[in-house]
């Protein structure tokens, strides 16, 4: 459990974010805790029938609710647990082209994992980053990416409505997940209004893109409504001989045949020719340059042009369908069909040979081919006992994955070889490989998983109390094409939630919650075994506070977290993990998303996190002693954006975000160092200064604007990232 003492030491911490502690708390005033009761009644209680289309438009920087945390639609201030909501409004303003940097104003999020490549959508949330890939949805379903392999859905933001971050184990509802939370990303929907958005934008790294976002009315606007989503984008990046480009549309019609019916028919095409960098630098040409007389440009690459591969696409076919029997009961139901293929080859370092700072290197390459199923269908039902609420959830989901998946490397036994690299001085001519890698897997990779669950959410005189649980039936299989054996292993498992929250007439709204979840190793197999699954267990205590009326939400929360027998990664290429251990996470989390006056709204975020391992572990090379901190887990961030909307259509924001340096190897002997960014945008209407204009807006956005060499964090010694460089970008909206 959570002890006062560990919050009274945690507690110290926020001195050292006065500042953000001072923006997340100031509304916490004598005055606002001393509100009579009838203030602020009705403007306060948010009823379903404003909740409704959570997955609808948003508007400004801010949300009432959100469902992503109960699968029902549920205000902010009465959901019991931490939920920060990026807006379609916050994408634009800031330049969003990646979800890593949709998050990096999110206290409890770190997307330093891979530095500033973008290749993935790689989170962590409150420190846990294991399966990092594993962790996102989008409308509602897991995206069935593979963590065990190069198999990793990407979503382009530009498709998107919103981003939950939920915080905290959900398996209750969702079935496996990481214990840290989960990033629910919600789709652009049909409308009925006819509106239209074509953009253009240039910037740094040769960067180009143009997108058109079209939706209205059918022909017979009973019948629905459609829309239609395209972009095409790409770039030299920031990485010597590194490149990348996508091409993705959403075509979507959303059928009314009756008032009470809602058909949604989605289908999201990607192609990318080309995937971005993927590398690493060691830790002594990169953080420190004490060994070598200095470390190498943060434009630096290990790759080698003749071998640099990176090839995906991504074909999901849904349908989200609504029907209300009658005020009190609906029916949800949705599925999705993904197919994707991969194919990889890269070379890259594998640590010095010895002669100076010559880099040893490998090669690794796969061609995969993925296919996977899911549907989640439940039914809603609104009813009084006595004087308590209840809304009533039930339902079933199906998932099913299967990779195909051959993997290669270099170098052999045959004799294939990869070149040395000299990073001061590096030669990317000709051809690094001599002969050719070999296959060293041929495997069928699949997972199935089906559970059923139940929820009450209960509210009696501002009482809230939420009780929900799941049984989860979770199948493995694993075969190997090269040598014929197959490894499975069947598991069930049950996920329980429960949380109580009280909100005054103040606004105020204290709150304890309890969650678990549970998630299968990446990894094939350990010691030769398929692993039973993970499980975690969180406590959270907290506060909220949206002033009556507005629609400003501060939060501060504590939390007390455990994972057992965690599965680490450990090389990143090819992808390998060890048995951990348990390791347990603990820390605060405050946030405050406000309007500080008319024309001025700000974004504040702050976040300790105390995470070790409970375990001491020494295997392949890995040497672990209990109260360690894992790698790439920053004990602190904090970030303050600020957007100001000044006269005749020109609005203007900045931000600042700071990240504490994490260790860069298991035996904690080595950190990266701390760093602090500053990103800004600032935008005009057009059409203030000419009507011929109406409609056209010219933005520009710099991130890391005083372009600061940074390293995000290292996997071990061998494996460090460099962030982003500064990039400055102009975008063209035209809206009609």
């Amino acid at each position: 459990m959570l002890s006062i003492k560990y919050f009274k030491g945690s507690l110290k911490y926020l001195s050292q974010a006065p500042l953000l502690a001072g923006v997340v708390l100031g509304g916490w005033s004598v005055n606002t805790l001393a509100q009579p009761d009838d203030q602020g009644t009705d403007t306060m209680v948010i009823t379903g029938q404003n909740l409704s289309d959570v997955d609808g438009p948003t508007q400004g920087y801010s949300v009432q609710g959100s469902d992503a945390g109960t699968k029902t639609a549920t205000p902010l201030a009465e959901t019991a647990r931490t939920i920060n909501v990026v807006t379609r409004q916050q994408l634009d303003d800031q330049g969003i082209t990646n979800i890593n940097d949709a998050l990096l104003y999110t206290p409890g999020a770190f997307t330093g994992l891979a530095g500033a490549s973008k290749r993935s959508d790689v989170v962590s949330l409150r420190g846990f980053h294991g399966g990092d890939v594993d962790n996102t949805f989008l409308d509602g379903m897991r995206l069935q990416s593979d963590p065990g392999a190069y198999s990793a859905m990407q979503i382009d933001p530009f498709f998107l409505e919103r981003v939950d971050v939920v915080k905290g184990p959900a398996s209750s509802l969702y079935g496996r997940t990481m214990p840290g939370g989960m990033v629910s990303m919600t789709t652009k929907k049909p409308q009925s209004e006819q509106q239209g958005l074509f953009r253009l934008y240039g910037g740094s790294f040769d960067t180009y893109g143009a997108g058109i976002d079209v939706t209205g009315p059918l022909s017979d606007p009973s019948l629905g409504a459609y829309r239609i989503t395209a972009l095409g984008s790409s770039s030299d990046t920031q990485f010597d001989v590194a490149k990348r480009e996508r091409y993705a549309i959403m075509p979507q019609i959303t059928l009314t045949p009756t008032e009470d019916t809602d058909l949604t028919l989605q289908a999201y095409l990607q192609h990318d020719p080309a995937g971005d960098y993927h590398g690493a630098v060691p830790y002594d040409l990169s953080v420190s340059g004490s060994r070598f007389g200095g470390t190498v440009d943060s434009s630096w690459s290990d790759a080698d042009p003749a071998n640099d591969v990176f090839r995906r696409n991504q074909r999901i076919f849904s349908y989200q369908l609504q029907h209300r029997f009658s005020d009190n009961l609906t029916f949800n139901s949705r599925a999705r069909y993904t197919n994707m293929d991969v194919e990889v080859g890269q070379v890259y370092q594998v640590g010095f040979t010895g002669n100076g700072a010559e880099l040893a290197r490998g090669y690794s390459g796969s061609n995969e081919d993925l296919q996977a199923f899911s549907t989640d269908n439940n039914l809603q039902y609104e009813i009084m006992t006595g004087e308590v609420e209840h809304t009533l959830l039930a339902g079933f989901d199906y998932q099913r994955r299967k990779n195909d998946a051959k993997f290669s490397s270099a170098p052999t036994q045959q004799g294939a070889s990869v070149r040395p690299l000299d990073p001061f001085n590096p030669d990317y001519s000709g051809n690094s490989l001599s002969g050719e890698p070999g296959v060293y897997a041929d495997d069928t990779r699949k997972v199935q998983q089906g559970g059923i669950y139940l929820q009450d959410q209960m509210r009696w005189n501002r009482w809230n109390l939420t009780l929900g649980g799941r049984q989860d039936f979770l199948d493995r299989e694993y075969h190997s094409h090269l040598y014929g054996n197959t490894d499975s292993r069947n598991d069930k498992s049950f996920s329980g939630s429960a949380s109580l929250l009280y909100r005054f007439d103040s606004g105020i709204a204290p709150y304890y919650s309890y969650s678990e979840a549970f998630n299968p190793s990446p990894d094939s197999s350990v010691d030769g075994l398929v692993p039973e699954p993970v499980d975690s267990q969180q406590h959270e205590i907290g506060v909220k506070y949206q002033p009556p009326g507005t629609d400003d939400l501060y939060q501060i929360a504590f939390y007390d977290l455990t994972q057992e027998n965690v599965q680490q990664r450990t090389t990143v290429s090819p992808v390998s993990y060890i048995s951990a251990g348990d390791i347990r996470s603990r820390g605060v989390e405050l946030s405050a998303n406000a309007a500080l006056t008319d024309r001025l709204r700000a974004i504040a975020g702050y976040s300790y996190n105390d995470i070790e391992y409970r375990d001491s572990v020494s295997q392949d090379g890995v040497n672990i002693e209990s109260g360690n901190t894992p790698v790439l887990s920053p004990e602190q961030t904090a970030s303050l954006w600020m957007q100001y909307d000044f006269p005749r259509g020109v609005r203007g924001g900045v931000g600042g975000r700071y990240v504490k340096g994490s260790y860069a190897n298991a035996d904690n002997t080595r950190k990266t160092g701390d760093y602090t960014l500053a990103d800004a945008f600032v935008s005009v209407d057009l059409g203030e200064f000419s009507n011929e204009l109406n409609g056209a807006t010219l933005k520009l956005n710099a991130t890391n604007l005083f372009d600061k060499k940074h390293v995000t964090g290292c996997f071990s010694e061998n494996y460090c990232y460099f962030g982003d460089e500064r990039q400055v970008t102009a975008t063209l909206d035209y809206r009609f």
